[in-house]
Protein backbone atom coordinates (compact mmCIF):
# COMPACT_ATOMS: atom_id res chain seq x y z
CA UNK A 1 0.00 0.00 0.00
CA UNK A 2 0.68 3.69 -0.07
CA UNK A 3 3.32 5.36 2.57
CA UNK A 4 2.29 9.07 2.32
CA UNK A 5 1.28 12.21 0.19
CA UNK A 6 3.78 14.28 1.89
CA UNK A 7 6.15 16.69 -0.26
CA UNK A 8 9.68 14.80 -0.77
CA UNK A 9 11.67 18.24 -1.59
CA UNK A 10 10.78 21.91 -1.28
CA UNK A 11 13.63 22.93 -3.18
CA UNK A 12 13.85 22.26 -6.70
CA UNK A 13 16.48 22.01 -9.24
CA UNK A 14 18.24 20.11 -12.28
CA UNK A 15 20.42 18.11 -9.30
CA UNK A 16 16.93 16.41 -8.19
CA UNK A 17 15.88 15.61 -11.66
CA UNK A 18 12.28 15.43 -12.88
CA UNK A 19 11.10 12.33 -10.36
CA UNK A 20 11.38 14.71 -7.23
CA UNK A 21 7.79 14.72 -6.56
CA UNK A 22 6.90 12.34 -8.71
CA UNK A 23 4.16 10.80 -5.92
CA UNK A 24 2.90 7.70 -8.40
CA UNK A 25 1.53 5.02 -6.52
CA UNK A 26 1.55 1.44 -7.37
CA UNK A 27 -0.14 -1.72 -6.69
CA UNK A 28 0.20 -5.58 -7.71
CA UNK A 29 -2.85 -7.20 -8.80
CA UNK A 30 -2.93 -11.09 -10.82
CA UNK A 31 -3.27 -10.81 -14.38
CA UNK A 32 -6.50 -12.69 -15.44
CA UNK A 33 -5.39 -12.54 -19.13
CA UNK A 34 -1.81 -11.54 -21.08
CA UNK A 35 -1.88 -7.65 -21.05
CA UNK A 36 1.04 -5.44 -22.01
CA UNK A 37 2.99 -2.48 -20.44
CA UNK A 38 0.31 0.71 -20.80
CA UNK A 39 -2.70 -1.26 -20.90
CA UNK A 40 -5.49 0.03 -18.82
CA UNK A 41 -6.81 -2.34 -16.85
CA UNK A 42 -9.80 -3.08 -14.97
CA UNK A 43 -11.06 -5.21 -12.23
CA UNK A 44 -12.75 -8.50 -12.21
CA UNK A 45 -16.29 -7.17 -11.93
CA UNK A 46 -17.56 -11.00 -13.07
CA UNK A 47 -15.42 -12.49 -10.41
CA UNK A 48 -18.06 -14.99 -8.25
CA UNK A 49 -16.63 -14.00 -4.88
CA UNK A 50 -16.21 -10.32 -3.57
CA UNK A 51 -12.86 -10.65 -2.86
CA UNK A 52 -11.62 -12.00 -6.09
CA UNK A 53 -13.11 -8.68 -7.42
CA UNK A 54 -9.91 -6.24 -6.86
CA UNK A 55 -7.65 -9.11 -6.81
CA UNK A 56 -7.29 -10.31 -10.38
CA UNK A 57 -7.21 -7.76 -13.79
CA UNK A 58 -8.50 -7.41 -17.57
CA UNK A 59 -7.73 -5.21 -19.82
CA UNK A 60 -10.21 -2.11 -19.85
CA UNK A 61 -12.84 -2.43 -22.49
CA UNK A 62 -16.17 -1.38 -23.33
CA UNK A 63 -17.17 -4.31 -25.36
CA UNK A 64 -17.46 -7.06 -22.72
CA UNK A 65 -20.08 -8.50 -20.43
CA UNK A 66 -20.36 -6.40 -18.08
CA UNK A 67 -18.16 -3.14 -19.47
CA UNK A 68 -14.62 -3.07 -17.37
CA UNK A 69 -14.23 0.50 -16.78
CA UNK A 70 -10.24 1.46 -16.34
CA UNK A 71 -8.42 1.90 -12.64
CA UNK A 72 -4.80 1.65 -13.60
CA UNK A 73 -2.18 1.58 -16.10
CA UNK A 74 0.34 -1.61 -16.10
CA UNK A 75 4.09 -0.83 -15.10
CA UNK A 76 5.14 -4.29 -15.60
CA UNK A 77 5.52 -7.62 -13.82
CA UNK A 78 7.45 -9.13 -11.09
CA UNK A 79 7.49 -12.20 -12.54
CA UNK A 80 10.01 -13.69 -15.35
CA UNK A 81 9.53 -16.03 -17.85
CA UNK A 82 12.16 -18.69 -18.15
CA UNK A 83 13.71 -17.06 -20.62
CA UNK A 84 14.28 -13.90 -18.21
CA UNK A 85 11.65 -11.92 -19.76
CA UNK A 86 8.51 -10.07 -18.06
CA UNK A 87 5.93 -12.73 -17.63
CA UNK A 88 2.29 -10.24 -18.54
CA UNK A 89 0.64 -13.76 -19.05
CA UNK A 90 -2.53 -14.63 -17.01
CA UNK A 91 -1.72 -15.71 -13.15
CA UNK A 92 1.64 -13.37 -13.48
CA UNK A 93 1.45 -10.48 -10.76
CA UNK A 94 1.40 -7.57 -12.73
CA UNK A 95 2.77 -4.20 -10.69
CA UNK A 96 -0.32 -1.08 -12.21
CA UNK A 97 -0.14 2.47 -11.40
CA UNK A 98 -3.08 3.70 -9.77
CA UNK A 99 -2.10 7.40 -9.32
CA UNK A 100 0.70 9.61 -10.66
CA UNK A 101 2.39 10.03 -14.00
CA UNK A 102 2.85 6.78 -16.30
CA UNK A 103 3.17 5.82 -20.23
CA UNK A 104 -0.33 4.54 -21.42
CA UNK A 105 -2.22 3.76 -24.19
CA UNK A 106 -4.60 6.34 -25.50
CA UNK A 107 -6.04 6.70 -29.19
CA UNK A 108 -6.13 9.35 -31.05
CA UNK A 109 -8.96 11.15 -31.48
CA UNK A 110 -9.64 9.68 -35.11
CA UNK A 111 -6.41 11.37 -35.74
CA UNK A 112 -7.30 14.94 -34.46
CA UNK A 113 -4.82 13.72 -31.69
CA UNK A 114 -5.77 14.45 -27.66
CA UNK A 115 -5.07 17.75 -25.58
CA UNK A 116 -4.64 18.49 -21.86
CA UNK A 117 -8.16 18.25 -20.46
CA UNK A 118 -9.11 16.11 -22.63
CA UNK A 119 -11.74 13.65 -21.34
CA UNK A 120 -10.96 9.83 -22.24
CA UNK A 121 -12.89 6.81 -21.98
CA UNK A 122 -12.63 2.93 -22.33
CA UNK A 123 -13.24 1.97 -26.09
CA UNK A 124 -14.00 -1.65 -27.83
CA UNK A 125 -9.81 -1.88 -28.09
CA UNK A 126 -9.39 -3.44 -24.94
CA UNK A 127 -6.93 -2.05 -22.88
CA UNK A 128 -7.13 1.75 -24.40
CA UNK A 129 -8.66 4.65 -24.00
CA UNK A 130 -9.82 7.80 -26.19
CA UNK A 131 -11.64 10.91 -26.31
CA UNK A 132 -15.02 10.84 -25.24
CA UNK A 133 -17.61 10.70 -28.20
CA UNK A 134 -20.04 12.58 -28.26
CA UNK A 135 -23.17 10.10 -27.36
CA UNK A 136 -21.06 7.47 -26.34
CA UNK A 137 -21.82 4.58 -24.07
CA UNK A 138 -18.40 4.23 -22.52
CA UNK A 139 -17.91 4.65 -19.04
CA UNK A 140 -16.20 8.10 -18.87
CA UNK A 141 -13.14 8.85 -16.61
CA UNK A 142 -13.58 12.64 -15.22
CA UNK A 143 -11.90 15.64 -17.17
CA UNK A 144 -8.33 15.57 -15.38
CA UNK A 145 -7.51 19.66 -14.98
CA UNK A 146 -2.89 21.01 -14.12
CA UNK A 147 -2.59 23.94 -12.24
CA UNK A 148 -1.26 26.54 -13.76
Amino acid sequence: MATNDLLQKLDGGADFGVTTTNRRQSEVFIAKETVAVGDWVAFDLAAAQDGDVTLGIFKADSNSTPIRPAFGVVLGSLDTTLAGAADLTAGARINVCIRGVCNASVGDNGGAGNAIGTQLQVTTTAGTVDAVAVGGSSVQFPRVRYPG
